[in-house]
C-alpha cells in the first residue's frame, strides 16, 4: 500500500513538473512575452499582430467556433488540413457572423468571404462559402475583422503553418 501511495505522488509530481516546464517554455508565450493558453498561437498579416486556435484535427475542425456568442479582441481560429483541396464553410450551429479566409501553401490569401453570416435561430438552411482553389489553411476571425485591419485576398499571412507541435492527419 506505502509503495502504491509513493509511487502516485511520484507521478503526479512528474506531470506538476512537466506542466511547470510546458507553461515556462518560449513556445508557450506570444504576444510580447505575455503567457498565452497552449492552444493559442501568434500570427500576422502586415503589420497586425493576432492570435489564434489551432484545429488541425478533424475533431476540432469539425466544432470550430460553433455555440460562442463572440471571439476576444484579435482572436480567430486557423484551420489546418492533411493536403490542400478545395474547402467550403457554413455556419452550423454558430452563433456570431464570421469573417472567413483562405490560405494557399504559400501564405497568401487567396479569397474571403466577408462577413458569413449566422443562421437564424431554426433555420435549417446553411449558405456554403466555398475557396476558389485548392487550400490546406483557414482563418476565421469576428466579423469585420478584415475590413477593419485592411486585410485583402492577396495579402501574404504570418505563422499561418502553425505550431511545430500540431499533428495533422
Amino acid at each position: 500500500m506505502i509503495r502504491v501511495e509513493r509511487r502516485k505522488l511520484f507521478l503526479i509530481a512528474v506531470a506538476v513538473g512537466l506542466c511547470a516546464f510546458a507553461v515556462g517554455s518560449p513556445g508557450c508565450t506570444a504576444n510580447k512575452g505575455r503567457p498565452i493558453p497552449l492552444n493559442v498561437h501568434s500570427m500576422k498579416i502586415g503589420t497586425h499582430e493576432f492570435a489564434v486556435e489551432i484545429a488541425a484535427d478533424p475533431d476540432r475542425r469539425e466544432v470550430g467556433l460553433m455555440y460562442r456568442p463572440s471571439l476576444e479582441k484579435d482572436r480567430g481560429m486557423l484551420f489546418i488540413f492533411p493536403e490542400p483541396k478545395m474547402q467550403s464553410f457554413w455556419m452550423k450551429n454558430c452563433e456570431m457572423d464570421i469573417d472567413i479566409a483562405y490560405i494557399d501553401d504559400e501564405g497568401k490569401i487567396v479569397n474571403m468571404h466577408q462577413p458569413m453570416k449566422a443562421p437564424a435561430k431554426g433555420s435549417t438552411t446553411l449558405t456554403h462559402y466555398p475557396s476558389t482553389k485548392e487550400v490546406r489553411y483557414v482563418l476565421e476571425m469576428a466579423a469585420g475583422w478584415f475590413k477593419d485591419h485592411g486585410v485583402n485576398a492577396g495579402d501574404s499571412v504570418e505563422g499561418f503553418k502553425g505550431p511545430l507541435n500540431v499533428r495533422v492527419r
